[in-house]
């Protein structure tokens, strides 16, 4: 299994991981029981993720993919800096599957964030681990631009939580999301870390990359709806 960047072709696949992670079970009757109100949802996704300045662009994406190439889950994850505007351009283009008040919703994500959007593995390759490096992959690359990652975990799912909290996420308020009640989760930098980004620029801070990092998580030292397979 490899990890790479996305790119615009994938824009079918990751309409399904948002669906899926959005609460849906569409991967698991995709695509024998889908039906023309399916296939509209994912249309409708996959023309956001075409476009640049959205939450689920195809440029927040990585995905997941088996020795042959076959997607096997993504992960869509970006700095906040911009959310609010990429949330406005993003719900507008989905104003069709809007069945909540918008204007209720809190902001997922904050500007010096990195915000864990959506993960979901496809139901042949849950158990395998893929969620967690997905999310490992995630968190690297929040560390390398110094931006403490963040998400939101649906209180109900237990088997969510305990992988965020696995990987040092832990719960720092809630938000009330899509029109439901969520755990936000945060993974602070480490304190090397956090001293580059305040300004400390000795040659001790500056060692750090991303290679440390991974090194670091596998140390013993979302939105919720995931599948768990760690």
């Amino acid at each position: 299994m490899t990890i790479r960047p996305a790119t615009i072709s994938d824009a079918p696949f990751i309409a399904l991981v948002i669906a899926e992670a959005l609460g849906d079970d569409i991967m698991e009757r995709y695509p024998e029981h889908i039906g023309g109100q399916d296939r509209r949802r994912l249309e409708l996704l996959a023309e956001s993720i075409r476009t640049d300045n959205t939450l689920y662009s195809w440029r927040h994406t990585s995905i997941a993919q088996d020795t042959d190439g076959t997607p096997l889950g993504a992960i869509v994850a970006y700095p906040a800096d911009n959310y609010m505007q990429m949330r406005t351009t993003t719900f507008a283009m989905l104003s069709e599957l809007i069945s909540f008040d918008v204007e209720s919703m809190d902001a997922e994500a904050h500007p010096g964030e990195y915000y864990v959007d959506s993960i979901a593995v496809v139901p042949k390759a849950r158990g395998q681990g893929i969620a967690r490096q997905l999310l490992l992959h995630a968190i690297a690359k929040a560390q390398e631009m110094l931006l403490p990652a963040i998400l939101a975990c649906e209180p109900n799912n237990l088997g969510a939580k305990a992988l965020y909290e696995s990987l040092g996420f832990r719960h720092d308020g809630d938000l009330f999301i899509f029109g439901h009640h969520y755990l936000r989760m945060t993974k602070t930098l480490p304190p090397a870390q956090s001293s580059r980004r305040n300004g400390d620029c000795s040659p001790h801070g500056a060692q750090i990359d991303i290679q440390s990092i991974l090194q670091g998580l596998h140390s013993p030292q979302g939105r919720g709806v995931v599948t768990i397979d760690s």
